[in-house]
C-alpha cells in the first residue's frame, strides 16, 4: 500500500503535486537566501482616510504592520497586516466601516543611498470588512485588495528609519460585487531594522 498524504487531501482543495513541490522548493530557497542576506525589517505606518458618503464627509485612519525579508540589495518581499476605521476622527454619517487583512507584496529598491532608499512596491492580498449599518446591524463582507506603488526610507539612527509609502490601492467587497475603497494612500510611520 502506497502512503500518498496529497491524495488524502479533499479534491476540491487539492493542491496538485507539482504546484507544491514547487511551492516548497521556492520556500527553501527563499530561507536559504534569507540566512544569507540576514536582512529584516519591522515597519509601522498609518494613513488617513477620509469617505464620502451622500454629502457627508467622514476622517478615519488606516493603520499597517509590515515584515520585510530581503532577498538581495534590490528585492525584497513583504506581509502587510492592515486595519482601517472610516470614522476614527471624523464621523458625520453614523456608518461605520472596519476592516482587517493581509497584503503580500514584493519591493523592488531602484535607489539605494547611505542616507535614503526608493523603492517601488507591487502587492495583492485579501480582507474582511465589518459595516455598522445604520439600525446598528453589522455587515460582514469579504475584501480583495490590490496595491501598486512607492515609497522612501530616509534613515534616522544605524537601524531605525522614517518611512514615506505612496501606494494606490484598490479594495473589492466580493461578496456584493462592488468596490469599496480606491485611491493613493499616504503612509507614514517608522522602520525598525531589526538584524
Amino acid at each position: 500500500m502506497k502512503f500518498d498524504i496529497i491524495s488524502m487531501l479533499n479534491p476540491k482543495i487539492m493542491i496538485p503535486k507539482h504546484s507544491f513541490l514547487l511551492l516548497f522548493m521556492s520556500f527553501c530557497l527563499f530561507a536559504y537566501s534569507q540566512d544569507q542576506n540576514k536582512s529584516v525589517s519591522l515597519s509601522v505606518t498609518a494613513s488617513p482616510f477620509p469617505t464620502k458618503s451622500s454629502e457627508n464627509k467622514d476622517i478615519g485612519v488606516i493603520g499597517k504592520l509590515s515584515l520585510e525579508f530581503h532577498t538581495s540589495n534590490k528585492l525584497s518581499f513583504q506581509g502587510s497586516f492592515f486595519t482601517s476605521n472610516n470614522v476614527f476622527f471624523k464621523n458625520d454619517n453614523n456608518h461605520q466601516i472596519n476592516s482587517y487583512g493581509f497584503i503580500p507584496s514584493v519591493q523592488y529598491y531602484f535607489l539605494d543611498h547611505p542616507k535614503f532608499n526608493v523603492f517601488g512596491q507591487l502587492g495583492y492580498g485579501f480582507g474582511f470588512e465589518d459595516q455598522t449599518l445604520y439600525g446598528g446591524k453589522v455587515e460582514n463582507s469579504a475584501l480583495t485588495i490590490f496595491s501598486i506603488g512607492g515609497g522612501l526610507n530616509y534613515k534616522l539612527k544605524n537601524k531605525l528609519d522614517l518611512q514615506l509609502n505612496l501606494p494606490y490601492f484598490k479594495a473589492k467587497n466580493k461578496t456584493i460585487n462592488k468596490e469599496s475603497a480606491s485611491g493613493l494612500g499616504v503612509f507614514i510611520g517608522l522602520n525598525f531594522i531589526i538584524k
